[in-house]
């Protein structure tokens, strides 16, 4: 019985995560998305904290080896991560809820594989309990996504403040 239960919350568990990644293919292979990417995410607001070529770090960290054939099974040409903050959404998320800075900072990650390029980031609107870090968060999020379509200059349309206004330009 209590394998059963255990399962059940893992199954639940793993498919609340699932729903929350945003992935978008690009028509553009990485080496001509990636400079623009960084171009918007500076355009928007967003300062890039921390970049990480992951596949890089792994060859050079001895896993091709050491994993042989069970090492990159899909064929991943380059995955790169970017922890990304915005500064304004993250002293208003420490004012309102400090335990909410666990999702601070933002990590975006562009993976290159033979049929393209994707970018994926887990959204978090929905991990937050209080109303107005959730409205912060769904206002990011909305960012990161016009962010990821190169859109440039998004900068918290409608976002929600400690003192009960909304803010916008």
């Amino acid at each position: 019985m209590l394998k059963t239960i255990v399962a059940f919350c893992l199954v639940n568990f793993t498919s609340l995560l699932a729903s929350e990644i945003y992935k978008k293919e690009i028509s553009l292979p990485i080496e001509k998305y990636y400079p623009k990417l960084k171009k918007a995410i500076r355009a928007n607001h967003m300062n890039i904290l921390y970049e990480l070529d992951l596949l890089k770090k792994f060859k050079k960290s001895g896993y091709a080896k050491r994993f042989g054939k069970d090492f990159n099974k899909n064929h991943l040409k380059a995955v790169k991560t970017l922890l990304l903050c915005n500064g304004y959404v993250g002293n208003q998320i420490s004012n309102i809820d400090p335990d909410m800075m666990a999702l601070c900072p933002i990590r975006l990650t562009v993976i290159s594989m033979a049929s393209g390029t994707q970018v994926v980031f887990i959204k978090s609107d929905d991990l937050a309990k209080s109303r107005k870090v959730q409205r912060l968060l769904a206002t990011l999020d909305e960012i990161l996504i016009h962010t990821i379509d190169l859109t440039e200059d998004k900068y918290m349309h409608n976002a929600y403040t400690d003192d009960q206004q909304f803010i916008g330009h």
